[in-house]
């Protein structure tokens, strides 16, 4: 799954003159109650329009025991939701054409649908029923179990892939990124619906929520149609924001790994650590 082509900077950079790149591209942003922003880039050369609800909630916000469940939830609230169920979700958005997708990351999860600009709305309702709505029904959790073991056997058995998961236990340790976006076999098969729906609640709130749309379209329209469709939840979680895990120091230590794979080449991966950046662009 691709990140979505085109989506603004939430801090847009200033220019010599004081003028803000946001100002000069059409980049717009409003903070609803609760925290939700919602951020827009006009672009008037096109005829479509792109919507992604980005989550900041990805597998370092994972303990252990429910590594991968970020992943695994993505794939659930595809499903159904209570007015939709999994063929009405992608019979809305083949009917206009449109793609509707999803990706996890480390930090966070991506929902998006690319349409055309005339079906905002439908796009907007569609990425906000799934993300708010999307339920996670008993059958649909062994369903979807199965569909991210054959995942992980398929990672498995890329070598470049399998590095990388190498690689970043190396690098990192017993830190959260440390661990694959996909979860293990034991997380995975040990992993109930009761603890994919705490995830869910829990961490897909408000103030973690960025929605962004670029395209053919008005800011304040987007705006309206946000207030509309997330509606209810446009309030502070009633639960104190929740500790993001491995916040402390990376672990991790210099040391070779070697990987004995029956495979025609051979595969090698080598990394550093790097000064902390301050922000400043000296000696770069």
């Amino acid at each position: 799954m691709q990140p979505i082509p085109h989506l603004p900077m939430l801090r847009p950079p200033v220019r010599n003159n004081g003028e803000s790149v946001a100002e000069a591209t059409g980049v717009r942003r409003t903070t609803l109650p609760g925290g939700l922003r919602v951020v827009t880039e006009f672009v008037p050369s096109v005829r479509s329009a792109s919507v992604g609800v980005w989550v900041g909630v990805g597998s370092r916000d994972e303990g252990p025991t429910v590594a991968g469940a970020a992943h695994f939830l993505e794939h659930l609230l595809f499903k159904s939701t209570p007015t939709r169920s999994a063929v009405d979700i992608a019979q809305s958005v083949d009917a206009v054409g449109g793609e509707l997708n999803a990706f996890t990351a480390k930090e966070h999860t991506c929902y998006y649908a690319h349409v055309l600009d005339n079906d905002l709305s439908l796009a907007v309702d569609l990425v906000a029923d799934v993300v708010l709505n999307g339920r996670c029904a008993p059958e649909d959790v062994e369903l979807e179990r199965d569909v991210v073991l054959e995942e992980i056997a398929m990672r498995d058995d890329d070598p470049e892939d399998a590095l990388g998961d190498v690689f970043l236990a190396a690098m990192f340790g017993r830190h959260p990124v440390g661990r694959p976006v996909i979860g293990s076999v034991e997380s995975i098969e040990a992993m109930t619906r009761a603890q994919l729906h705490s995830f869910h609640v829990r961490r897909y709130t408000p103030e973690r929520m960025v929605v962004a749309v670029a395209g053919n379209i008005d800011h304040d329209e987007v705006v309206a149609l946000v207030r509309e469709h997330f509606g209810p939840h446009l309030v502070t979680g009633k639960e104190p924001q929740q500790h993001r895990k491995g916040t402390g120091r990376v672990g991790g230590y210099p040391n070779l790994q070697v990987v004995q794979r029956d495979s025609e080449q051979t595969h090698m991966l080598l990394g550093v650590r790097t000064p902390v950046g301050t922000g400043s662009t000296a000696g770069r």
